[in-house]
């Protein structure tokens, strides 16, 4: 089930907040949570269940182990390696299992070990797997650090493993952030109206901006990329990295608002990150959950910047190596992350030389730097991104097709008809709200700004709904992950 979706919003999301307020005491209301959170994710695949239920006893069993005070601490370092290794296995197996096959029988084929190749068997990905098994790990791993924050109520356990918010698509909940909200939360009308508002907000970014642009990215990647003159697939990946931030970053506004709704307060997952000038502050705004995630449980583990530059390089290239793996079990994702790795590596030198090239303090020379800087940085961003929509080998296509500008091909009837007047609208909208700029604006808190506020919001969910009743198109991309 999907947040954009008819049957959430006019029947899940509201029988679950009338049954949630209806109850008047914390435990029951988090009892109520832990049901409509399994039967939200049951709703699409009722078997997978089964895993999360086994996930949950698994991490419960585990984590008492591991917050035995009268253990040894070898003994609870033993069982938070057993518990680790226990959640990654599940992952593997379910995520990994065919793509590290796939390897195994290459280097087979390489060595010439002829009649030896590995049958590969590829299971359906669980819904939300890589994010609540990562969840679970981190209850793990701060009930190690802090025994003392070990939970002992497996339904409220349950509830943090599998609070449906933030289920399939996160953000990442850290167990350390949200344990004292499941105990005691505080309610009021105003941070209600504030989930409200929040998830209209993601919605129209998902709906009207994120569906729109993925109906022409789409189509326009089913045509043979030397079909295609150079412009529209300049077009594309502008687009496409356009699609993935509002239909994630919408999803995710979509998840801490209904995080207010029942009285949590969820990270923050996207802060503007199209606007970042480097790597260092785009990898900080962008996915924020999971970049903290790999920075605090494993990065600063493996020594971080503590041991030397070499040992830096070693630490970065592997954490982003292994978050492209996250993303997904295939090569491009992997090129993905160390790349992406790579150019973190090389813009502090990079960003040196050009400081070197435009030396000077005036004005004009600081805005040539931070535009340059800018333009460079979106390119490599933009180009990366496409790795998440295309393999290894039409991505390399795609970008030979992009880069022969001298070719000349007429526009086919396709693209003509896909890039029409509304995705033109929305790709200026789209483009617009990467930029904070109404938080220069000095706009009065009266009751004429706020009946304007709630009246566009009012339009939003009114065009977002009938847009969802009309038109069946409604991905997600980050299903695949």
């Amino acid at each position: 089930m999907l947040f954009s979706s008819i049957p959430f919003i006019i029947l899940f999301l509201p029988v679950t907040l009338l049954l949630y307020y209806i109850c008047p005491f914390i435990k029951g209301r988090n009892i109520i949570l832990l049901l409509a959170s399994l039967l939200f994710y049951a709703w699409g695949e009722p078997r997978f269940v089964l895993i999360m239920l086994c996930s949950i006893v698994a991490n419960y069993g585990i984590g008492l182990l591991i917050g035995n005070a009268g253990f040894a601490d070898s003994k609870r370092k033993i069982s938070l390696v057993l518990g680790v290794i226990t959640n990654l296995s599940v992952l593997f197996l379910f995520k990994y299992l065919g793509f590290f096959t796939e390897i195994l029988n290459s280097l087979i084929s390489v060595f010439h070990l002829s009649g030896s190749e590995l049958a590969i068997h590829r299971f359906i990905l669980p819904l939300g797997i890589s994010f609540y098994t990562f969840q679970s790990m981190s209850y793990l791993i701060d009930v190690y650090r802090k025994p003392e924050m070990v939970q002992r109520n497996i339904l409220d356990l349950g509830l943090f493993i599998s609070f449906f918010p933030q289920l399939i698509a996160g953000p990442i909940v850290r167990y350390h952030d949200i344990c004292e909200q499941i105990k005691k939360r505080n309610h009021s009308l105003d941070m209600f109206a504030q989930g409200i508002e929040r998830f209209i907000v993601g919605l129209a970014k998902k709906v009207l901006l994120a569906n729109t642009l993925a109906e022409v990215v789409d189509g326009i990647l089913k045509l043979p990329p030397n079909d295609i003159p150079s412009g529209y697939l300049i077009l594309v990946v502008v687009a496409a990295q356009l699609q993935l931030y509002y239909d994630f970053s919408g999803y995710s506004d979509m998840a801490i608002g209904l995080g207010r709704m029942f009285g949590f307060k969820i990270m923050e997952n996207f802060d503007y990150p199209l606007i970042a000038t480097n790597s260092v502050d785009f990898w900080r705004r962008w996915h924020i959950s999971l970049q903290t995630w790999f920075r605090d449980y494993l990065y600063i583990p493996l020594g971080g910047s503590r041991k030397g530059p070499a040992r830096q390089i070693i630490n970065t290239l592997v954490v982003f190596t292994l978050v492209g793996l996250w993303h997904g079990a295939s090569y491009n994702f992997v090129f993905f992350g160390f790349a992406v790795g790579l150019a973190l590596i090389l813009e502090k030198p990079f960003a040196a030389g050009i400081n070197r090239l435009l030396s000077g303090k005036n004005q004009a020379v600081f805005a040539l730097k931070t535009i340059l800087a800018l333009c460079i940085n979106s390119f490599i961003r933009f180009s990366l991104f496409m790795f998440f929509r295309l393999d290894m080998h039409n991505c390399l296509a795609f970008y030979s097709n992009l880069y022969s500008f001298g070719r000349k091909v007429p526009v086919p009837t396709d693209v003509l008809l896909l890039t029409d007047t509304r995705f033109y609208i929305m790709l200026v909208c789209a483009l617009a709200f990467t930029f904070p700029w109404w938080r220069k604006l000095k706009i009065p808190n009266n009751t004429l700004t706020v009946s304007i506020k709630y009246i566009v919001l009012l339009g939003l969910f009114v065009l977002s709904f009938g847009t969802l009743t009309s038109d069946a198109y409604n991905p997600f991309i980050y299903f695949r992950f």
